[in-house]
């Protein structure tokens, strides 16, 4: 599948293309949820699967954040948004090219979503964007708040989240412009502050996986770290992906 498109930044015409290889319809939600998203784990997906897949896309979001020269920001990073190929590994799809294009616009000296100035204009009026509004972070649910890389660190935290406990964070949705962190993530912060069991928080599925508990100890504590209130307390999308790699090795 290939995907292009064109912006004028600077008063230069740039073009975008991103390549993938064919992978059949698999995506993150449905390998986490089962039918409807109805709160049932729907694969059981085992520990290591879990960890190879954050692994992969902190990987992504790191070379998408560090090693671009415009520094992109993804900006709607969700598990329906995460591609996953028959030996689970992960692939960031929707780089939002049409948003590219609607931020940027004709000034020439922003960079919209790829490391600039301009405000996040796009209205979420829609039932769809309403419910992936819980995976965004508290300041990115503000018309006309400025796009930051720290947007998709907070994001990637609530992704796994879900991982970890095969809850959505979309079970009590927000409303567009609430700056309240979604449920999932007050509750599993509450669960840490009153040193309440693992097994409590973590998917039932993975109980029987009793020697990966550090990892999954270890895991928890980075998405705490992505999910920081405070933009500037989380962590660098490299140095989320460099402690998540250190996991299990």
């Amino acid at each position: 599948m290939v995907m292009s498109s064109s912006i004028t930044l600077g008063g230069e015409e740039e073009n975008f293309g991103f390549l993938y290889n064919y992978m059949a319809s698999i995506v993150l939600d449905d390998r986490v949820f089962a039918t409807g998203r109805n709160a049932q784990p729907s694969s059981n997906l085992s520990w290591s699967t879990r960890l190879r897949i954050a692994k992969g896309i902190a990987r992504g979001l790191a070379y998408l954040h560090e090693c671009s020269p415009r520094k992109f920001v993804h900006g709607d990073i969700k598990p329906t948004n995460i591609l996953l190929d028959n030996d689970f590994q992960p692939y960031i799809s929707d780089f939002g090219l049409n948003r590219l294009i609607s931020i940027t616009g004709n000034n020439p000296s922003a960079g919209g979503l790829m490391g600039g100035a301009l405000p996040y204009m796009k209205s979420y009026s829609s039932q769809k964007e309403r419910s992936s509004n819980n995976y965004k972070a508290p300041e990115a649910r503000v018309t006309c708040c400025k796009p930051t890389q720290k947007w998709d660190v907070y994001s990637l935290g609530v992704v796994l989240l879900e991982l970890l406990t095969g809850k959505s964070p979309e079970s009590s949705p927000t409303t567009s412009t609430s700056m309240e962190v979604p449920d999932l993530v007050r509750w599993v912060r509450k669960g840490f502050d009153q040193n309440s069991p693992l097994s409590e928080m973590v998917d039932a599925s993975l109980l029987q996986e009793v020697r990966v508990k550090k990892e999954v100890l270890a895991v928890f504590h980075v998405a705490l770290a992505c999910t920081e209130g405070d933009p500037e307390v989380r962590p660098r999308m490299k140095i989320v992906s460099e402690n998540v790699e250190k996991i299990g090795n």
